[in-house]
């Protein structure tokens, strides 16, 4: 291989790209929280969370959430159905529409969520001793205004930030 090519030499974080370097403290952080529950006896997955969030909302019916999270509704159904068997879920006929199942949370699953945005926050005070307040709030600055420039401020407001997984 040709040594000048940099490919055979170390790489160290500072040297990465933005994108990848936003893309590993994602991972990062999300490794964080789905450890975190798991440390609490909850097998949950970063895609569940997608349907958690879509759940804060309302109650949903599988096609709702597939077409949310721009999924299939096969995709969604397999995953409603695991937060399901792991009790997080429930499913009920649909009061406007008794041929309808509509998916709810159930306060198992909503102890989910209190644990995970616990663990976000854990994330972030750790993130605050490593870097600062002000860094940390610049940070946050930019990633929102990423977040805005990329027109997602709509889907972040109603929770449908659609499933890239």
């Amino acid at each position: 291989m040709d040594s000048d090519s940099g490919l055979s030499s170390p790489v160290v974080a500072g040297d990465l790209d933005t994108a990848t370097l936003l893309s590993l403290a994602g991972s990062l952080a999300n490794r964080a929280v789905v450890t975190a529950l798991a440390a609490h006896g909850y097998n949950v997955t970063r895609a569940h969370g997608f349907i958690f969030q879509r759940l804060l909302a309302g109650d949903q019916t599988v096609t709702a959430l597939a077409a949310d999270l721009r999924i299939t509704q096969q995709g969604a159904s397999k995953h409603v159905a695991e937060l399901e068997r792991l009790g997080l879920v429930t499913r009920q006929v649909a009061p406007d529409d008794r041929r309808a199942r509509t998916v709810a949370l159930t306060e198992r699953g909503r102890e989910v969520i209190r644990l995970a945005r616990g663990a976000r926050l854990q994330f972030e005070e750790h993130l605050q001793s490593l870097v600062g307040a002000e860094m940390l709030a610049n940070t946050r600055r930019v990633l929102a205004r990423l977040l805005d420039d990329a027109g997602t401020s709509a889907h972040i407001a109603d929770r449908s930030i659609p499933w890239e997984g």
